[in-house]
């Protein structure tokens, strides 16, 4: 976090942030199983560059793996809180937030894994919450 040029308040807030989020990865069924370490192909902050609809792109994959079933996962993992009623909604709309960029990944994904089942899905340790779909054809 230093290296990222926090420092004072700033890296006391987010080192508990970053403790918080692990400790609630470990207590959630959900975060042992996106880190999983019995899951192949696995990869962290997995750079891709290709072309995603004609167009020259370079995105990072927070995670991917393959499961024991053979689909490819791609996980995009969000630090949102929310607080109060309306979770289920949150979580829907930032589905619709992050869609385009999940999309995204899969399509280049896919140039590099073809025929290989997909899917995406956001993960988020501090509510916790889950959200995944099958991506448009890519």
């Amino acid at each position: 976090l230093r290296e990222a040029g926090l420092d004072g308040a700033e890296l006391g807030e987010a080192t508990a942030r970053c403790l918080a989020a692990l400790d609630a990865v470990d207590r959630d069924p959900r975060g042992r199983w996106i880190f999983d370490p019995g899951h192949l192909e696995v990869a962290n902050e997995l750079p891709l560059s290709g072309r995603d609809r004609g167009t020259p792109v370079s995105v990072v994959i927070d995670r991917t793996f393959v499961d024991a079933l053979g689909v490819r996962w791609i996980i995009d993992y969000k630090t949102s809180t929310h607080e109060g009623a309306g979770r289920e909604a949150f979580l829907d709309a930032e589905v619709d937030r992050y869609r385009g960029q999940l999309e995204r990944y899969a399509r280049l994904m896919a140039a590099f894994d073809p025929g290989r089942p997909l899917r995406v899905g956001l993960y988020f340790p501090l509510l916790p919450g889950w959200r995944s779909w099958e991506p448009a054809a890519t």
